[in-house]
């Protein structure tokens, strides 16, 4: 593929994607389901009057099956994906801070657990019932159970309740769902590369904790030293000095050592942006590193689109499936996260307990992130991948109406006004 192929091709899935973003965003959806959409659509659409025109085949994407070899233009697309996965992984990490990770109240902490224990049970049981490798149970089970703080957020901004009970309470709970699923994604990823005896799984789980045990370590007792020092040297040697490259820099490092003692790069990705979570917004690192992630996370979200082939989904028993883990990302999640924050606060009322559990349904970054790793492992068949796109875009969608009704059911059109509402 020469330059102007590869810039025509880019050109062409950056326009796309960006108008996909701006509709949804028109709508009040994540843009991101936008992205996603309209690369569904260019990977689908076929013109039958011009001889079976199709818009990717034209920009030289031929999308890889585990019968052909994709072409060079989806292998290049894949790579841009890829930094985009790892970019968005290091930027959630900057957003997640230790010191308030250790603030989590009791509500938040079952809420998460809930909701992880219960989708996650059940995915195993129905992929148990249908048939499947143990690897591909266990994806599907994960997929099930993650949580998007960024479209639960997105969300919450938008209806103005950010700072509302409901609010602080679904945030905290996204956010350890997130890390625990990372947990889960980082020894379920060991095992799709590595060994599955029992001595295997053993190590695979050692690395995986040893992994993040030291990661929270340097967080909580390295980077504070690492803070003065930088400071002390920066503002007297180097005024401008940004660090941003010291970042990314130490983004790729732990990720290269993740996938060297065969965890995913992403485990390594976000708990590099941990580290420098209690600094991020003195150091200006997310406002930095957002232009850089949004631009290969554009290709990473349609990339995403254009793998799912609308053919596939075609039978009643791929239906049934595409259905069924729909129905427990959705209701399990709900129901279960509902029934943790009740117990974790028994003074919570129906219609607090209805906007918490909402508020945890919504999937997108990261169910997309482990559903790309499990294809690229071949521990997911593109037929499945493809019902889990269908089933994180259903979630999401079915999330964000019900939070908007209940939250303004609740606090009403303005939001939550902290002197009036409490």
């Amino acid at each position: 593929m020469d330059v102007i192929s590869l810039v025509v091709m880019l050109f062409v899935l950056f326009f796309l994607s960006n108008v996909g973003f701006f509709i949804f965003e028109k709508l009040h959806l994540p843009g991101m389901m936008g992205e996603i959409v309209f690369g569904i659509i260019a990977a689908n659409l076929v013109i039958a009057g011009l001889g079976g025109w199709n818009l990717l085949e034209q920009i030289g994407i031929v999308v890889q099956t585990p019968t052909s070899e994709g072409s060079e233009g989806y292998n290049v697309l894949m790579l841009f994906s890829e930094l985009g996965i790892i970019f968005l992984l290091f930027t959630v990490g900057l957003e997640t801070r230790v010191s308030d990770l250790l603030k989590v109240g009791r509500t938040a902490m079952l809420t998460a657990l809930f909701g992880i224990a219960v989708p996650f049970t059940l995915g195993l049981l129905l992929v148990f019932f249908v048939g499947g490798s143990t690897i591909s149970t266990l994806f599907i089970a994960t997929v099930l159970i993650t949580t998007s703080a960024g479209v639960a957020a997105h969300v919450l901004r938008h209806l103005n309740v950010s700072n509302s009970p409901e609010g602080k309470i679904i945030m905290s709970a996204a956010i350890i769902s997130e890390i625990l699923t990372l947990i889960i994604l980082a020894v379920i990823s060991g095992l799709a590369v590595g060994d599955t005896s029992p001595a295997g799984i053993v190590l695979t789980i050692a690395k995986a904790l040893i992994f993040v045990v030291l990661a929270l370590i340097v967080c909580l007792f390295v980077m504070p030293r690492i803070h003065d020092y930088i400071n002390r040297h920066r503002g007297k040697e180097h005024p401008d000095w940004t660090m941003l490259f010291v970042g990314i820099g130490v983004c790729f490092a732990l990720a290269i050592l993740a996938d060297a003692i065969g965890l995913s790069v992403i485990v390594g990705a976000y708990f590099a942006g941990m580290m420098f979570a209690d600094n991020a917004e003195e150091w200006n690192l997310i406002r930095e590193i957002e232009p850089l992630k949004e631009f290969f996370m554009t290709f990473f979200f349609i990339s995403v689109g254009i793998r799912v082939i609308l053919s596939d989904l075609m039978s009643l028993e791929v239906l049934a499936f595409a259905f069924a883990i729909s129905a427990i990302a959705i209701l399990a999640k709900y129901f279960a996260c509902s029934a943790g924050a009740k117990l974790g606060d028994r003074s919570l009322k129906r219609e607090s307990l209805n906007l918490i559990g909402w508020g945890m349904v919504p999937k997108a970054e990261v169910v997309m992130v482990i559903a790309t790793i499990g294809v690229m492992t071949g521990a997911l068949d593109p037929v499945v991948f493809s019902c889990v796109v269908i089933m994180a875009i259903a979630a999401t969608a079915v999330s964000h109406l019900m939070m908007e009704i209940e939250f303004h059911k609740k606090y009403g059109r303005e939001g939550f006004n902290s002197t009036e509402d409490l």
